[in-house]
């Protein structure tokens, strides 16, 4: 290999300094799209959905597997067309995520409908679909029901489970506050309490209207661990026994078991850090209290020090296990608790619905540098403002992410300084904090990573900033799947009332 080429990982590689995805040049995508913009992969997505085809299909020889990526990580048509070609399923949440995943051509029994609140018109369009409805709400039968008599169907269910995990003490990657998985997992709203599951799976098998054929779960992005997730199953395994025994011997055709298995470099909630980090700035504030004494110019020095010693810092990496590793965890375990609750695994369907992990390493944000400031004093301080804002990556700001970096033309160069990489919304829009970078000026490329998932799908038009356009590459070729959007159709849902245009606007006159 040319040693000027430097594989990051299978799509991203850096070439004489600067950095390509694929076969493209990120700084020649972004002088021929503009800034900013977000570029996916095509030729990653393929492999992440082959991958996981082959991980757990090799490894679950019990029936068939399905692969339905979450299509709410990413619903742009064009890639769910590609997934639809690769034979994936769809996981949506809602109607407007159904009408993608049916405008892809794909089978609508590879469709699972998740989600609160379903109404009974999306629920009949759902029947008439012939897509899996999975059951979330306390009387959402009945609603199914009235849904299935309309579209002249029977409705194929499944009920979401929530099982206790008493075992998981783990602090969960979902909430702000320092609190184990098995109590985020009980606030968490999504799912049927078990004390109601009983009776609902009564009522479904009683019913001429619905099919109930499975089982549903999902625990979500609480821990990286291979040991959460077998616990995961394990109590799934025990609660869907018990149901067996309360259902007359029932036992389901299809185990879905949901999506939270992160992506190689998951950004998702490092801005909140670890404990340990915690523990660290709880010090250093009280450190910055007590040095009041000292007076205000040396209190400022040493604060200024300390930040500069303590920000920035590449701490441990948690090592995250790969797809393989999950899936022979997650199918190892299946096999041994069903064998030992006396389940039959024989012709079980198995599905799994990945989001960050199918989309998250496809995709790069590609921004520019407007300005960069600094100052030495009272602290040390630098800042980049780039021509993006984190309002176009919403999903990863309510996550906390701390979403990987490159300096597109300047791959190659050292870090050399510490600085806020900032947006250009009137907040203070620091979109990568406390970062080392290069000696960047304006003009230069910034590649913020791992965007592919629920970044672009998330954006919004604070301050009235036009969304930003999707490029699609494979290869060496690239064209728009999404095009950025014109300050015209920022503006192009309002109305103003006729009576606010008449008299130039002026408000009438008010009568005493």
């Amino acid at each position: 290999m040319d040693k000027s080429v430097r594989a990051i990982d299978e799509c991203l590689s850096v070439r004489g300094g600067r950095l390509f995805i694929e076969d493209c040049d990120t700084v020649g995508l972004a002088e021929r799209f503009g800034t900013p913009v977000f570029v996916i992969s095509e030729d990653q997505l393929r492999r992440n959905m082959r991958r996981y085809l082959k991980a757990f299909s090799d490894r679950w020889r019990e029936g068939e597997v399905n692969i339905l990526p979450a299509i709410k990580a990413n619903w742009l048509l064009a890639l769910r067309r590609i997934l639809t070609q690769e034979g994936a399923g769809c996981d949506v949440y809602s109607a407007g995520e159904l009408h993608s995943a049916l405008q892809s051509g794909i089978d609508p029994r590879l469709v699972s409908v998740n989600g609160g609140g379903k109404s009974r018109e999306h629920l009949t369009n759902c029947i008439r679909a012939g897509v899996r409805i999975t059951v979330d709400d306390i009387d959402e039968l009945e609603l199914i029901e009235h849904a299935a008599r309309d579209a002249g169907g029977k409705a194929s269910i499944r009920l979401r489970l929530r099982p206790d995990f008493p075992n998981l003490w783990q602090p969960t990657g979902f909430a702000n506050e320092l609190v184990p998985i098995d109590i985020g997992f009980q606030v968490y709203k999504n799912g049927i309490p078990t004390e109601h599951v009983v009776s609902m799976g009564r009522k479904a098998l009683a019913s001429e209207h619905i099919d109930l054929v499975g089982v549903h779960i999902h625990l979500g992005r609480h821990h990286y661990s291979l040991t959460v997730w077998e616990e995961l199953i394990r109590r799934y395994v025990e609660l869907i026994t018990e149901l067996k025994t309360q259902w007359g011997g029932w036992e389901p055709s299809e185990i879905d078991i949901g999506g939270g298995i992160p992506s190689p470099r998951d950004p998702f909630g490092k801005i909140i850090g670890s404990t340990a980090d915690n523990l660290l700035f709880a010090g250093l504030f009280a450190g910055m209290y007590a040095l009041k004494a000292l007076g205000e110019k040396r209190r400022y020095e040493i604060i200024s020090r300390l930040m500069g010693l303590i920000l920035g810092r590449k701490g441990k990496k948690a090592r995250i296990p790969s797809i393989e590793e999950y899936a022979e965890r997650i199918t190892a375990t299946l096999k041994r608790e069903m064998s030992r609750c006396g389940l039959n695994e024989r012709g079980v369907r198995l599905q799994i619905e990945p989001g960050r992990s199918m989309y998250g390493n496809t995709g790069i944000h590609l921004s520019r540098v407007l300005k960069t400031k600094y100052q030495t004093r009272p602290i040390a301080w630098n800042w980049v403002l780039l021509d993006t804002t984190y309002f176009f990556m919403a999903g990863g700001v309510f996550e906390n992410n701390l979403h990987p970096f490159i300096v597109a033309n300047r791959a190659d160069e050292k870090p050399c300084k510490l600085a806020d990489i900032v947006g250009r919304s009137c907040y203070a829009d620091r979109m990568i904090p406390e970062v080392r970078i290069p000696d960047v000026k304006a003009g230069d490329i910034f590649a913020v990573l791992e965007t592919g998932a629920y970044q672009e799908v998330s954006a919004s038009n604070f301050n009235a900033m036009p969304r930003p356009a999707t490029v699609l590459v494979t290869g060496d070729q690239a064209e728009i799947i999404k095009r950025a959007e014109t300050q015209e159709e920022v503006f192009a849902r309002d109305i103003v009332p006729e009576r606010l245009l008449k008299d130039g606007g002026k408000p009438a006159a008010q009568s005493v």
